[in-house]
C-alpha cells in the first residue's frame, strides 16, 4: 500500500553532476512508495542541469540569485508542502532514514531535525590510502561528530542541539517561515548555518540531532588538500560576513606573529600547493605532512577572513 506524505525534498547544487546523480539515484530508491516531491535547485549561472532519464521525475529549477542560502530559500518558496527537507547534493539517505524523519516531525511538529552523517565505507577506504585522507581521519572530519567537536554529543539517543547544519535539515515549512528562512546575503556556504541557528534559538524552537539513523556524506571532492582548502577559504569568507552583519563573537584575531607568518607563506603559495602533489605517500612521514596541512589550512583561513579588507 502506498504511504502518502506532504513532503518536499530540496537539494541545492552547482556544477557537480556526478556527485548529484549518485545521490539522486539513492534518493529515488529511498522515496519509493512515498508521495515525495524532489526539487533540485541549480545554483550555476554557467550551465544548465540536465538529469538522466531515470531521474526525470525530479524537478530542476534555476536559482535566480546566487549561493546556497538563496537556493534553499528559493526552493522553499516553490513548494506548498507542509514539510520540507533540505539535503546537500552529496548526501545519501535511505528508506529507514526517511521513515525516521517522518516519525520525528509527526511527533514533534514544531521542532527541527538534523541527522548524523559519516563518510561512506568506500570513501573511507579510498582516503586512507592518501596522506591528506589520513589527516582527515585523524582530525575526525569524516563524521558529523568530528565537525561538532566542542558541542554536546550523544552517540545513542536523540539529543538537543543549538548548532544546525543545512546538509540534512528537516522541518515544517511554517517553522522555516517563522524564522524567515536563510539569510541570502551569505555569498557562499559556511556561516549561513550559524546565522540560521541563532535565529532559531531566538524563536525558542527545539532542535535535535538523531545520532543513530545515519546518512552518508559523499564528499569525494573535498578529500584532497586542494578541495578542502577551497572549503576553508569559503568558510572564512562567510565567517567574516557574519562578523560584518553583527556576529562579533565570531571575529578572528590573528596575532602579529601569525599575520607575518601567513603573509610570508602566501608569497610561496604556488610552491607550497605543488608540494602536496609530490609528497611521498609514506605513513611514517604523516606527522610532518599533518603539520604542513595545518599551516596551509591556517593560511587559507587567514586569506578568506581578510579577503574583504
Amino acid at each position: 500500500m502506498e504511504v502518502k506524505t506532504n513532503l518536499t525534498i530540496i537539494i541545492p547544487t552547482m556544477e557537480r553532476e556526478e556527485i548529484l546523480f549518485e545521490s539522486l539515484r539513492r534518493l529515488s530508491i529511498a522515496i519509493d512508495n512515498y508521495d515525495v516531491r524532489v526539487l533540485i535547485i541549480n545554483d550555476s549561472k554557467k550551465k544548465a542541469l540536465l538529469l538522466p532519464d531515470e531521474l526525470s521525475s525530479f524537478q530542476v529549477i534555476n536559482n535566480p540569485k546566487q549561493g546556497v542560502a538563496s537556493a534553499r530559500n528559493f526552493g522553499a518558496s516553490q513548494t506548498n508542502s507542509e514539510i520540507i527537507w533540505f539535503l546537500d547534493d552529496d548526501i545519501w539517505i535511505d528508506n529507514k532514514v526517511l521513515e525516521r524523519g517522518l516519525e520525528l516531525i509527526k511527533n514533534n511538529p514544531d521542532a527541527i531535525f538534523n541527522f548524523n552523517w559519516v563518510y561512506p565505507d568506500y570513501l573511507n577506504k579510498q582516503i586512507e590510502q592518501t596522506p591528506f585522507g589520513r589527516y582527515l581521519q585523524k582530525i575526525d572530519f569524516t563524521t558529523m561528530k568530528g565537525w561538532s567537536r566542542g558541542n554536546h554529543w550523544d552517540d545513542f539517543n536523540l539529543f538537543k542541539t543549538q548548532s544546525l547544519a543545512g546538509a540534512t535539515l528537516l522541518l515544517k515549512k511554517s517553522t522555516y517561515e517563522k524564522v524567515e528562512g536563510y539569510n541570502s546575503s551569505f555569498p557562499l556556504a559556511g556561516f549561513e548555518d550559524y546565522d540560521f541557528s541563532k535565529r532559531v534559538q531566538l524563536n525558542n524552537i527545539d532542535c535535535f540531532i538523531d545520532p543513530v539513523n545515519l546518512v552518508y556524506h559523499n564528499e569525494v571532492n573535498k578529500t584532497s588538500l586542494d578541495g578542502f582548502l577551497k572549503r576553508v577559504k569559503n568558510n572564512s569568507i562567510t565567517r567574516r560576513h557574519a562578523v560584518e552583519i553583527g556576529y562579533t563573537d565570531q571575529q578572528l584575531n590573528f596575532s602579529f606573529a601569525k599575520k607575518m607568518f601567513y603573509k610570508t607563506l602566501n608569497n610561496f603559495e604556488t610552491v607550497l600547493l605543488k608540494l602536496d602533489s609530490v609528497w611521498p605517500n609514506l605513513v611514517w612521514l604523516d606527522k610532518v605532512y599533518f603539520i604542513y596541512c595545518k599551516s596551509m589550512i591556517g593560511l587559507f583561513s587567514f586569506k578568506g577572513y581578510n579577503s574583504l579588507d
